[in-house]
C-alpha cells in the first residue's frame, strides 16, 4: 500500500445567479394585471392583489397548444420609472426579461394615457440595453372590461403602430387571440437566432 502526502486545499466563495428562462415576458408597471393575465392564459397561480408589488419574484406559466407545443411565459415584477437605475429592484427584474425572446407589453387601459406607459417601458428597457425594446413584441391592452378603456383603445391605436391585442384578464375576454398571436410570434423567430 502506498500513500501520498496531502496538500493544502482551496476555499472560495462563488455567487451564482439564476435568471428565469421563458419564451415570452409580461412587461409592465405594477398593478396592470400581469399576474391575472398569466392566470388567464396558463395554469400558473401567482398571487393577485390590489396593491403594488404583489409579485416580487418572476412566475412562469406554460401555455399549451393542441399540437403539444408549450410556450413558457414569465410574469415579471412591475417596473417603475428609473428601473434602469435600479429603482424598485429594477436591474434584477430587467435581467429576467433579458432571457426572453418575445416581449408582451401589458398596459392598463383604464389609466388616463396608457400609451405613455408603453413609451416609458421602452425607454427603461433601452436604457438598460440598447435596442432591447425592439425584440419581437406586441402590446396587450388589458382591463378592457372597464368603461373608460374603450375610448383609450382607439386613442392608443392612433398613436402606436405596433400590434395591439385588447383583453380582459379578469373576465378572460379575448385571451384566445393573445394565445394565438403569441404562438405566431414564437414560430416566427427561430430559437437559434441571436437576441439583440
Amino acid at each position: 500500500m502506498r500513500a501520498t502526502e496531502g496538500q493544502q486545499g482551496q476555499q472560495r466563495e462563488i455567487q451564482l445567479e439564476l435568471r428565469t428562462m421563458a419564451h415570452a415576458a409580461l412587461v409592465g408597471f405594477p398593478n396592470v394585471g400581469k399576474s391575472s393575465l398569466l392566470r388567464a392564459i396558463s395554469k400558473a397561480r401567482p398571487a393577485v392583489a390590489a396593491y403594488p408589488f404583489t409579485t416580487l419574484n418572476p412566475h412562469v406559466g406554460i401555455v399549451e397548444y393542441r399540437d403539444h407545443t408549450q410556450v413558457a411565459v414569465a410574469d415579471i415584477p412591475g417596473l417603475i420609472p428609473g428601473a434602469h437605475l435600479n429603482r424598485g429592484l429594477g436591474l434584477s427584474f430587467l435581467r429576467h426579461i433579458e432571457r426572453c425572446r418575445v416581449l408582451l407589453y401589458v398596459l392598463d387601459m383604464s389609466s388616463p394615457e396608457p400609451w405613455e406607459q408603453f413609451q416609458q417601458l421602452c425607454f427603461e428597457l433601452d436604457q438598460y440595453r440598447p435596442l432591447f425594446s425592439q425584440r419581437p413584441h406586441a402590446i396587450v391592452a388589458n382591463k378592457m372590461d372597464l368603461p373608460e378603456s374603450r375610448a383609450n383603445l382607439e386613442a392608443l391605436r392612433e398613436r402606436i403602430s405596433q400590434t395591439v391585442i385588447p383583453v380582459s384578464a379578469l373576465t378572460r375576454g379575448n385571451t384566445g387571440e393573445l394565445i394565438l398571436h403569441l404562438r405566431e410570434m414564437y414560430d416566427s423567430y427561430p430559437q437559434a437566432e441571436t437576441l439583440p
